[in-house]
């Protein structure tokens, strides 16, 4: 998700956060800025941008009922938060808000906004291929070949990896970047499952080095992996403001126009009405986590029912 695109947003979500703050100066300059709110989040790379971005405007949406509040990066300075460091600031209340994908664990260990960001599609991925291989894929009679006659490529230190565990696909770990393209270049295994918004994104990035990768023609995974705002297990007022001001945006449409921004070229490219869809099950969500079928799910293929 890193891309030009998403840097914007941060620019313009910060900018529109200091507007408004400015405004609300110049209406009451003595009292103002004390009445702000700062909700401090960690995760500052432009790949979350799309989420800054929504949290931004559910903080604006509600400040009749709640107040003035505005995003606020914690500390911007700091350049190796890992997804483990931010858990922790969030659990010593040193940051308010966190955006990740949703897992039993967490929804038992935080308070959940139960509204998917990103409407499911970080569980849908394409196959990356070595473009020598996709005769073979070609000849796929059944999703129990994928399994059985296909070695996939993952990082095991990534959150849906037990997925594929799960699923009886056969891996082959590598916990560093880089090296998935080498190993799939060199036939070490056959595909590297990639979310639509990294995809293309990659194969452009490594095409000099790998050129004959590609994204596979014929299938497409889809898992449900949601991504949440999750807030302290304690703040039942933020989780209630956020969840108002993520039904609000969905009301008067700018959710979605904003999810058509961000990936409505990604889907079409895709061609998903032309794919075959293996539904896969995701053993790290609770049977309370809602599955709710997606605007942009093609027509041809039924929705996974609980």
């Amino acid at each position: 998700m890193r891309d030009s695109y998403a840097v914007v947003n941060i620019v313009r979500s910060i900018a529109t956060g200091l507007l408004w703050a400015a405004t609300c100066i110049l209406a009451n300059p003595t009292q103002a800025m004390s009445d702000v709110e700062s909700i401090y989040y960690y995760q500052k790379d432009g790949s979350y941008g799309y989420y800054q971005t929504l949290l931004n405007r559910a903080l604006e949406i509600t400040t009749p009922e709640y107040g003035a509040a505005v995003p606020a990066m914690y500390n911007p300075g700091d350049n190796n938060a890992t997804e483990a460091r931010g858990l922790s600031l969030l659990k010593q209340k040193r940051i308010q808000v966190i955006f990740l994908s949703v897992s039993y664990i967490r929804e038992t260990q935080f308070r959940a906004v139960p509204i998917a960001l990103e409407e499911g599609l970080l569980g849908l991925r394409l196959l990356m291929i070595n473009k020598n291989t996709q005769p073979r894929f070609d000849g796929v009679q059944s999703d129990d070949q994928l399994r059985s006659d296909f070695l996939v490529g993952f990082n095991p230190l990534w959150g849906d990896y037990p997925v594929y565990q799960h699923n009886g696909f056969k891996l082959a770990p590598a916990t560093k970047y880089n090296l998935l393209f080498k190993m799939l270049s060199s036939g070490r295994f056959d595909f590297f499952p990639r979310g639509l918004t990294e995809v293309w994104r990659e194969l452009d990035e490594f095409n000099k080095q790998y050129p004959d990768l590609q994204v596979e023609k014929r299938f497409a995974f889809y898992y449900p992996y949601p991504v949440y705002f999750f807030v302290h297990k304690d703040n039942e007022r933020l989780a209630s403001r956020l969840e108002l001001g993520l039904k609000r945006l969905q009301a008067n449409g700018e959710f979605k126009r904003h999810f058509q921004q961000h990936f409505g070229a990604n889907i079409a490219r895709a061609a998903l009405d032309k794919r075959h869809i293996v539904l896969l099950h995701n053993p790290l969500l609770s049977v309370d986590t809602p599955l709710v079928k997606p605007s942009w799910w093609p027509p041809t293929t039924p929705f996974p029912t609980p």
